[in-house]
């Protein structure tokens, strides 16, 4: 038996949780070093393999183009046509035989090695138009090789129960898959506080820890592994001792999550009187409900990108509202507020064709990207208004740095609203994300309803630190006088424009004193931690003209 092996790295998620180790690496990563797998076939079957993947490519493509024209514009379309197109050229095929015939050589290397000269041929023209379409044939080869080795859904799909993941990176795309049902922890080398796997995990109540170098080297399929997303400690073949000390710990956890308790829908009061609203941030059925349970006074954020991003194809309208209409059911009458389609920079689906960006933190992201793509926003803003009939349902509008193109979304809203006959316009209001939308909350009212204060992207904007990059996790405090300075002036600025706090910092118990402090009244913080948020709430004192409390400034 392997001797057990302690390891520390950040603590992400809360919570501790025992299981088997299941190694996630990306496609993209696989296929580096995937050499020989389909090496058993003979010359003839391997031809035979690339005709076959090609015919199954060109059959998505022209899928995924209908799909996209359908939704958004032919011109959108066009892309999935124009690749289409570049592996029906004859030349390609005819390159591929060649170098199927120059030597013992199988499908996937053929592909790889023929995309790979020609995409850099491609990147090597002076040309723009050029120069793009080396994207456009990396794509290709991805699509065929995923083809030529049956891969048809994500790997973290159909996960077995009791799944300790471990991976060197999360994508938002991928953990749109993880299931409470199966995953019971996450590992993953680099994922800081701030990161959107770390904001999924909390928010799904799954502990996660980062910052552990070499966790693929260190950790193996099927090692029995514990994980303490609390501390930051992951235990690796834990010997008997260690074992049942966990275990003891994990099954009190249990029998506490389970003891039926009564739902809290006391108002959520200071010490000293001051009446703060605790709301939810969710992203599906399980999440409200667990809300629900625990007294939120709402949804204040419901993210539509995991729903979105899991999806095989762009959801149309009627998908939309339908899921909708399922997740928000228990709501009851309460107040939610849907968040409009938030994508870019690393939340890319497959079958949106976002342009390459040389910085795409700081290109189409968020609204830029709905206005881009006009009917992508129409179809949303159709299921929402529809939506609005039944529940009590607030529009936020995501990534704002200029108030006209708040000012666009609004009109947009008002003309479909009309067009369907909705007599009652839903509130709609705007995120504060960035340093600009802070300071011009004062001209963003003029246009909105209500003002949601995302402080994880407000901090990495503000500080200048990325919440997905590992080497400046030390420049992202979300706490910085900065960030907090800034969230005072929009408070300030929105009047009596209703504004909450949606991001990390909300579900913070230390950061409460500061943030009820410089004005908050209203938050909004992942179902797993609201419990509490509230207690902390109720045992926190707001007194008059107190100064904000010390804040990280370093």
């Amino acid at each position: 038996m392997a001797p057990m092996e302690t390891l520390t790295g950040a603590a992400v998620s809360p919570g501790i949780a025992r299981g088997s180790v299941f190694i996630y690496t990306s496609e993209i990563l696989r296929e580096s070093y995937s050499e020989g797998e389909g090496a058993d076939a003979t010359g003839a079957d391997q031809h035979e393999r690339i005709t076959s993947a090609m015919s199954d490519v060109r059959h998505s493509l022209e899928t995924d183009a209908a799909s996209i024209s359908n939704a958004l514009s032919d011109q959108s379309g066009d892309i999935f046509r124009a690749q289409s197109a570049m592996m029906q050229d004859s030349t390609v095929k005819a390159d591929l035989d060649r170098c199927l015939d120059s030597g013992p050589v199988d499908a996937e290397e053929a592909v790889r090695a023929v995309f790979a000269i020609a995409a850099r041929r491609f990147r090597a023209s002076s040309n723009e138009i050029l120069h793009a379409r080396a994207d456009d044939l990396e794509d290709l080869s991805r699509r065929l090789l995923h083809s030529l080795r049956g891969i048809h859904a994500h790997r973290l799909e159909g996960l077995p129960p009791g799944t300790v993941l471990v991976a060197r990176r999360l994508y938002p795309s991928d953990t749109v898959f993880l299931s409470r049902s199966s995953t019971v922890a996450v590992i993953a080398e680099f994922a800081g506080p701030a990161a959107h796997a770390a904001l999924l995990t909390r928010e799904l109540g799954i502990p996660c820890v980062g910052g552990i170098a070499q966790i693929l080297d260190l950790a193996h399929a099927g090692d029995d592994i514990i994980v303490d997303g609390g501390t930051g400690v992951v235990v690796i073949h834990p010997d008997q001792a260690t074992g049942q000390s966990y275990e003891r710990v994990i099954a009190a956890g249990e029998r506490a999550r389970h003891r039926p308790t009564p739902i809290d829908r006391r108002p959520t009061i200071t010490s000293d009187g001051m009446t703060v609203s605790v709301m939810a941030n969710a992203w599906s059925l399980e999440d409200v409900e667990l809300a629900m349970r625990s007294g939120a006074d709402g949804i204040g954020l419901f993210r539509t990108e995991p729903f979105f991003m899991s999806s095989k194809h762009l959801p149309t309208a009627e998908e939309f509202a339908a899921f909708l209409g399922r997740s928000l059911e228990p709501l009851a009458g309460l107040r939610v507020n849907v968040r409009l389609l938030d994508v870019g920079a690393d939340k890319n689906p497959s079958y949106l064709p976002l342009p390459p960006e040389a910085d795409p933190f700081l290109g189409l992201r968020g609204v830029r990207v709905l206005l881009r793509y006009p009917e992508l926003l129409d179809a949303q803003l159709r299921a929402l208004l529809d939506c609005s009939r039944r529940f009590n349902l607030g529009i936020l509008i995501p990534m704002v740095s200029l108030e006209r193109d708040v000012a666009q979304v609004v009109a947009r809203c008002r003309e479909l609203a009309s067009t369907l006959g909705v007599q009652e316009m839903p509130p709609i209001g705007a995120m504060i994300e960035t340093p600009a939308a802070a300071l011009t909350v004062a001209t963003l009212v003029r246009h909105v309803d209500f003002l949601s204060i995302g402080s994880n992207d407000l901090t990495q904007y503000t500080l200048a630190a990325g919440r997905e990059n590992p080497s400046v996790s030390d420049y992202f405090i979300d706490d910085h006088a900065s960030v907090m300075r800034l969230m005072e002036l929009a408070i300030l600025d929105a009047g009596t424009t209703p504004i909450s706090l949606c991001g990390e910092l909300a579900g913070r118990t230390t950061a409460i004193p500061g943030l009820l402090r410089i004005g908050l009244r209203s938050l909004s913080v992942a179902p797993s931690v609201l419990t509490d948020i509230r207690r902390t709430i109720r045992g926190t004192s707001v007194a008059i003209g107190d100064a904000v409390p010390n804040t990280s400034t370093q």
